[in-house]
């Protein structure tokens, strides 16, 4: 019963009254290109340790075929 009432408040539409000036738009698009950039920035520095882990995930199937 507590979750139905916790759900009907939550689904009930309340006006914000909240202003979002001109600059919020720049400044959530730069927060997105960083987050990209930054994503970015951390493969290239582990892509060493993240290729070695693909290449023992793929080789081990392979060496099994080698095998029989």
């Amino acid at each position: 019963m507590r979750y139905f009432f916790m759900f009907l408040l939550l689904s009930l539409p309340v006006n914000a009254y909240a202003y979002l000036d001109p600059g919020t738009g720049s400044y959530i698009i730069q927060m997105l290109i960083a987050v990209f950039l930054g994503g970015l920035y951390a493969v290239k520095i582990y892509w060493q340790k993240i290729k070695l882990y693909f290449s023992k995930f793929f080789s081990k199937g392979s060496e099994e075929n080698k095998q029989k």
